[in-house]
């Protein structure tokens, strides 16, 4: 593999892992005491759950372990008011997992977040270049998600 390519390989890696820290601190900061009830993986449902709502399936899907589990994620994040189950209307034998109110308001005060991450970081530079730099995330995203 041509040297060039690994050394701006490895910057980019160390960069993104260094601005992820940068980010996860200012979620803390933000979050933590609030939320501090809440595990890693929990956060994560909730985080899935910010887009769209899922089914059981999907999220052991996602975190690749039984439904059985993923059912016990969510009895926990029920039994704390961040999530509720309804049945699929449409499928009856699926479980829809959506936002109870507790989930709700974790979601409003992570929208608050990246907003303030937004203003704080990237309104600081040209429009063209945050263009540029979500085109390249999504090129690295697409190449990802083909990789075998």
């Amino acid at each position: 593999m041509d040297e060039e390519i690994i050394h701006y390989g490895k910057k980019i890696i160390e960069y993104s892992n260094a601005l992820g820290s940068i980010y996860l601190e200012e979620y803390q900061r933000f979050l933590k005491h609030e939320y501090a009830d809440l595990s890693a993986k929990q956060e994560l449902t909730l985080e899935l759950l910010r887009t769209k709502t899922r089914t059981i399936n999907e999220l052991a899907d996602y975190f690749s372990i039984s439904a059985s589990a993923a059912s016990q994620l969510v009895s926990k994040l029920e039994k704390l008011g961040y999530v509720k189950r309804e049945i699929n209307p449409h499928n009856r034998r699926e479980i829809i997992v959506d936002f109870a109110q507790k989930g709700h308001d974790y979601h409003k005060n992570t929208e608050d977040i990246q907003l303030h991450l937004i203003q704080k970081y990237y309104a600081k530079l040209p429009k063209e270049d945050l263009k540029t730099l979500l085109s390249l995330y999504e090129k690295i995203y697409q190449i990802a998600k083909e990789a075998p």
